[in-house]
């Protein structure tokens, strides 16, 4: 049975495809609820390796469904995260008036950004070690895509607006990422970054918690936590129900 077609099975509901230019993600899978009558994925409409993003949607999908319905949770964004990026960009670097000015925006696009890559990455080298372990033959697509994803991550690492930027502790999924990419594929290059901009340390303890916590669907939800204790993210998010 083909990835898909297990997702369609334990769901009980088919996946529509949606190309769509607006997308700023590769790709994203909408769970069906609310009487919807299927999932939709959607994607970019030229978007190479459409095998790669669609296997790794679908794997979030499996990882859901394949839990018993009362432990099927979404990650939501508490609304505490902003002051605490805002303490993080104060420590240390002198700010102008302008940078001030910007300040509280900046913090809510970092906070946006810092809950997709913790649920995104802790969950998703799940996903890529489940891709490489099941689905050999997909190997090729897979290695294009970690490589698409890593040279995007690179522009995280200098992304600036006056002299904000995200700050080191929230980079550490990005640096784990890295380290996993270049262990799953046998490099050694993907990392290397990330040492020069000082993530490397704290993306390697991310790695070594990922390493100690079992990889079944039912301990993603502790994997989350434990990335988000170590990196200062607790109280973020919280966990509710998924409404089918």
């Amino acid at each position: 049975m083909g990835i898909l077609e297990r997702v369609e099975a334990l769901s009980g509901r088919p996946v529509e495809f949606k190309p769509d230019s607006s997308l700023t993600l590769q790709a994203t899978l909408q769970i069906a609820r609310n009487g919807a009558t299927s999932h939709v994925l959607r994607y970019r409409p030229s978007n190479e390796p459409l095998d790669y993003w669609v296997a790794y949607q679908a794997g979030y999908a499996l990882r859901l469904f394949e839990l018993a319905p009362d432990e099927r949770m979404d990650f939501a964004g508490t609304g505490a995260g902003a002051s605490g990026v805002e303490v993080l960009l104060k420590t240390g670097q002198p700010l102008t008036e302008a940078d001030r000015s910007i300040l509280p925006n900046f913090a809510q696009m970092t906070v946006h950004w810092a809950l997709m890559n913790l649920r995104s990455y802790a969950i998703g080298m799940r996903i890529d070690q489940w891709m490489a372990d099941v689905h050999p033959g997909l190997r090729d697509v897979q290695e294009t895509g970690i490589d698409f994803l890593q040279q995007e991550n690179l522009q995280l690492l200098s992304k600036r607006v006056g002299n904000l930027g995200i700050p080191v502790p929230l980079l550490a999924p990005v640096g784990a990422y890295a380290l996993f990419a270049d262990r799953l594929l046998g490099k050694s290059l993907y990392a290397i970054p990330h040492r020069a901009a000082g993530v490397l340390e704290s993306g390697k303890e991310l790695l070594a918690i990922s390493d100690s916590i079992p990889s079944d669907p039912a301990h993603d939800r502790d994997l989350v936590d434990a990335w988000a204790t170590a990196i200062g993210m607790t109280g973020w998010y919280t966990w509710v129900p998924l409404q089918p």
